[in-house]
């Protein structure tokens, strides 16, 4: 029997996480209901291939099952399996403790990958001469011919999975300690074997310098890396291309930022670079245990706010999958960053005020030209709540008069949106006359005009309904996508989640939704979609502010300022939950 969200726990995921040290071969009940409940939430949205990683036989820090979502749902299942399984045995000890480039989030046809950096000759040498020893492996020869053999596996890896853009988020070009370099980096090789791959140097401060998360009451607007450390040789290099070039940024000023512009300028280069280049992403710092989980997560709620990945997950299942596999299942140590108070997994999460931003939006890089396959249809389908007063509202507001901005157009009305980059309704005639609502992607205008109808092709113009909702009439509709374009598929919506899930009367985003189920007349549906994000984040954020607050009360988490999240909570919410608060300030709370 399919469990529900409600029994996704979030406080009680994160309690658990904070007192195991996650490995492969750990035996422990709860890593499997863990493990079967991020297969499930995979499951509602992609087809998936299963990588059995039973023993840590691949990687012994990696998901004992790789889950890999290759199409959505309503595409054919494509087999990749044994292929993948085949060149992740040849390469996987070209990397830091064999952590392979493994792929974790598809967007379109792009997989975002993530894995360790490139390990020296010493560690191949020295993992592959153990393998050797215990008849494992068969390969072992001169150092050169190991060391090469490896680099070119990794090449055929990430060639396979078409990968095109590498991160490395080292402030190293080698790590090194006690004088020896015991990994490398794609930037750092000699040979140019990566010299086919774009290569993205964008050094971002280690698991260490996050203790200062808390000494600076969670105030990372005042976190400023010292990048005069003599461990610190790795220059910000990016390639030269319209990617980098049109994003309006001073990179030269890369070691000026704070945190969050340091952050959050890395963001939009990753969002950018998956939204206009060609291939699929890797992602990696040292081990890839931490930085690496902190914008791989990131990516995947960014693009889950976007309706671009995981459409059928409301923000407790998100937040439950992120958690649970970019985190635990990846080997992300919290037990010991609790301890150390290096809070690079409190930061990800309070990370999301900012993430709520327009600029983060991966919207704004679809073409409007593009007809999209069955699979992508979904990234761009519109979510809301709707009501039957829904299209007959818009339409009606954008027919008061024959002019908008000052000009005529035979009748029909040219809006402009306050975002360049957000998804629209249009109202196009029909071969039979009508009028259907078709989604598509807008840079700056909408239109419409003006006449509702049915389609019998495309079905009724309004409303669209979600999750099979009645109506504010009591009606309830399909859940289909009227596209004349585009196959009907259902609506991945969140449902109702929008009154709901901690989220306050007051709440500054009731000013651009839909009040007691009707349309605001003096809103733009450019508005509305941005709103849409913000509230989807703004219940993830509160879903984890929850949790912190248990572990505050719990004294697994002891913040300098006891209400610092809760004034993190407040910027991005005008309310938080009584539950939340109550636990916050120390109330006993049972987590079953």
């Amino acid at each position: 029997m399919e469990e529900s969200d409600e029994e996704l726990n979030i406080p009680w995921l994160v309690d658990q996480y904070s007192q195991i040290q996650y490995h492969t071969t750990l035996v422990d009940p709860m890593i499997d209901k863990v493990e079967q409940q991020c297969k499930r939430l995979f499951l509602k949205d992609y087809n998936v291939e299963m990588l059995s990683n039973q023993g840590g036989e691949l990687c012994g820090h990696y998901p004992r099952h790789l889950i890999v979502p290759t199409t959505y749902k309503e595409c054919a299942p494509v087999d990749m399996a044994q292929p993948m399984r085949d060149l992740i045995h040849k390469a996987r000890l070209a990397r830091c403790r064999s952590r392979f480039p493994a792929p974790v989030m598809v967007y379109r046809d792009k997989f975002v990958c993530r894995s360790a950096t490139l390990a020296t000759t010493a560690e191949i040498l020295g993992r592959s001469g153990m393998e050797w020893l215990q008849g494992t492996w068969d390969e072992y020869s001169s150092e050169w011919e190991t060391c090469d053999k490896l680099r070119e596996a990794d090449k055929d890896l990430l060639k396979y999975l078409k990968v095109k853009h590498i991160f490395d988020m080292m402030v190293e070009n080698k790590k090194v300690k006690f004088g020896l370099s015991i990994t490398s980096s794609e930037k750092a090789d000699k040979e140019k074997r990566y010299c086919d791959f774009d290569l993205y140097s964008v050094p971002y401060p280690g698991t260490e310098f996050f203790t200062e998360f808390r000494t600076k009451q969670m105030c990372a607007e005042k976190m400023h890396f010292d990048w005069d450390q003599t461990f610190v040789n790795a220059e910000l290099k990016l390639p030269n291309s319209p990617i980098v070039n049109d994003i309006p940024l001073d990179w030269l000023e890369y070691k000026n930022w704070n945190l969050i512009e340091l952050t959050s300028s890395y963001m939009m280069l990753l969002i950018k670079c998956l939204g206009e280049g060609e291939g699929g992403l890797l992602l990696h710092c040292i081990s890839g245990w931490d930085r690496t989980p902190l914008f791989t997560s990131l990516l995947r709620l960014s693009l889950w706010a976007d309706g671009a990945t995981h459409q059928n997950l409301n923000a407790k299942e998100i937040l439950y999958l992120t958690i649970a596999y970019d985190w635990m299942l990846f080997g992300h140590q919290l037990e010991d960053r609790l301890s150390k108070q290096e809070d690079v997994f409190l930061f990800c999460f309070y990370f999301l005020q900012y993430l709520k931003e327009d600029k983060f939006s991966i919207r704004q890089y679809q073409d409007s030209s593009t007809q999209f396959r069955a699979e992508e249809v979904n990234t761009n389908m519109m979510r809301f709540n709707s009501v039957d007063s829904f299209t007959d509202t818009v339409c009606s507001h954008y027919t008061n008069s024959s002019t908008v901005n000052g000009s005529e157009n035979g009748g029909v009305q040219k809006v402009r949106s306050s975002s360049p980059a957000t998804l629209m309704l249009e109202t196009e005639k029909c071969h039979n006359g009508s009028h259907c609502v078709r989604s598509r992607q807008s840079t700056g205008s909408v239109s419409s005009n003006g006449v509702n109808g049915n389609c019998g092709t495309c079905g009724p113009s309004v409303p669209i309904a979600t999750n099979g909702e009645p109506s504010s009439n009591g009606s309830s509709y399909d859940n289909t996508f009227l596209s004349h374009d585009n196959p009907a598929v259902p609506d991945h919506s969140e449902g109702n989640e929008s009154s709901q899930n901690y989220r306050g009367s007051n709440s500054s985003i009731d000013s651009w939704l839909m009040v007691s189920g009707s349309l605001q007349k003096d809103h733009h549906l450019g508005k509305i979609m941005e709103s849409k994000r913000l509230q989807k984040l703004e219940n993830v954020y509160q879903y984890f502010g929850e949790a912190f607050a248990y572990l505050v009360s719990k004294g697994t988490i002891t913040p300098t300022c006891t209400s610092s999240w809760s004034t993190v909570i407040g910027q991005l919410a005008d309310s938080v939950s009584k539950v939340a608060m109550n636990s916050f300030n120390g109330s006993n709370r049972s987590i079953t």
